[in-house]
Order: C-alpha cells, then structure tokens, then sequence
C-alpha cells in the first residue's frame, strides 16, 4: 500500500504540475495575442484559470498522498 501511494501521489503531482504550466502557456497567449477576438481573449483567460485551479487541487492531492504514506 506504501509504494501504492507514493506511486499515485508523484503521477497526481505530475499531472497537477502539467496543468499549471498549461494554464501558464494559456496565459502567456492571452497576453501575447495582438489582433485577437474578443472570444479568443475570453476563452484564454477561462482556460488559465480552470487549468490553474485544477493544477493547485491536484498538487494539493499529490501531496497528501505521499504525507499519508509517510505516516503508515
């Protein structure tokens, strides 16, 4: 069960940390668009703020996966 959860918490953290840097590059293209639609702009902001919520929770989760295991 030990290794069980390390191995779910690393992946979790993992995917949380990809998610982050997508809600980065999602942001970086929200600032970095010069002749965009109004849309574009709008569903860029969205998507980094879902993305950054998402990467937060799920690092979060990764990390309470591997201090659970620690204490078994």
């Amino acid at each position: 069960m030990k290794k069980r959860l390390l191995i779910i918490g690393i992946v979790i953290i993992i995917a949380g940390i990809l998610s982050l840097l997508f809600a980065g590059l999602n942001l970086l293209g929200y600032y970095s668009v010069l002749d965009g639609s109004p849309g574009l702009y709008t569903s860029l902001h969205q998507r980094s703020i879902v993305f950054a919520v998402i990467g937060i929770v799920l690092a979060v989760i990764g990390v309470v996966c591997i201090r659970v295991r620690k204490r078994k």
